[in-house]
């Protein structure tokens, strides 16, 4: 039996509901009539999980003169490490430094997932996601995120 990427998706639709679940039971399922917080979690995490399964045995029983898809072609690798780090570089940089930087960072690593991009589009993109983003959180729904957070000079 070979490896195909919908076995590699079949065990992460497993983990990722698994562990949605199990955290879901902590905030108390409650009962079907008065639902709790955590069934919600439970029970999309459960049927995540399912689903996983179903795709796991439906690729064991695909037949072997399929070819095995490869789980990230070489053309894919970029754009998925650049994402991941503009998510990453945003999660890390959002309480120190403030929305608007950290928006820069993303939008700006996130740019590199796309070798077509010209760079001369870059500003025009980072201004107008950033009046939106701001526009609808911090004026529209009055969330308190620190635009800019000077605080990392004095520390």
């Amino acid at each position: 039996m070979s490896f195909h990427a919908d076995h590699a998706v079949g065990i992460l639709f497993i983990a990722v509901g698994g562990i949605a679940a199990y955290l879901g039971i902590g905030y108390g399922f409650g009962s079907l009539a008065d639902m709790g917080p955590g069934a919600l979690p439970v029970l999309l995490g459960a049927t995540l999980s399912l689903l996983g399964v179903a795709l796991l045995l439906q690729a064991g029983f695909v037949h072997e003169e399929r070819t095995a898809t490869e789980l990230m072609p070489r053309e894919e690798r970029r754009p998925f490490l650049a994402i991941l780090a503009a998510l990453l570089a945003f999660g890390l940089l959002i309480d120190r430094v403030g929305l608007l930087p950290s928006l820069v960072a993303l939008v700006a690593v996130g740019w590199l997932a796309d070798s077509r991009g010209r760079l001369k589009e870059l500003p025009l993109l980072l201004l107008a996601i950033a009046a939106i983003v701001v526009a609808i959180f911090y004026f529209g729904l009055g969330i308190p995120f620190h635009l800019l957070d000077w605080s990392i000079a004095r520390a």
